[in-house]
């Protein structure tokens, strides 16, 4: 194996990496606590979020049943539409214009990231 090799990254890890890292951000939850929560270190945790390893079973059963994340996306990368809209409905409803263009332009962002990947 050469040394190039080594260092490339599995493309599905590197999207349940980021699809993981949108949904922790768009709870509310650090990567800290993440860790806490699969009962591993932070820096495992980053390399998951990274792509550099992959999400093993029991943490995609602690995702599920814990925080009752939709692995679909996690895996697959389409956002479920209900997540978005609900997202900005509670914005609509605190008022806040700034916070809710915050929260469109992380969307759109995100989004385009995975167009991105796909080429």
């Amino acid at each position: 194996m050469g040394k190039g090799a080594k260092n490339s990254k599995n493309p599905s890890n590197v999207l349940a990496g980021r699809n993981l890292r949108y949904f922790i951000e768009s709870i509310g939850m650090s990567r800290d606590e993440l860790a806490e929560l699969l009962g591993i270190e932070r820096d495992a945790v980053n390399k998951i979020l990274n792509g550099t390893n992959a999400i093993s079973g029991p943490y995609n059963e602690i995702l599920l049943n814990e925080l009752n994340c939709d692995l679909n996306f996690i895996y697959g990368g389409v956002a479920r539409s209900d997540r978005l809209i609900n997202e900005i409905g509670m914005l609509e409803k605190k008022g806040s214009r700034k916070q809710l263009k915050h929260s469109a332009i992380r969307m759109i962002q995100y989004l385009v990231d995975i167009l991105d990947s796909m080429e």
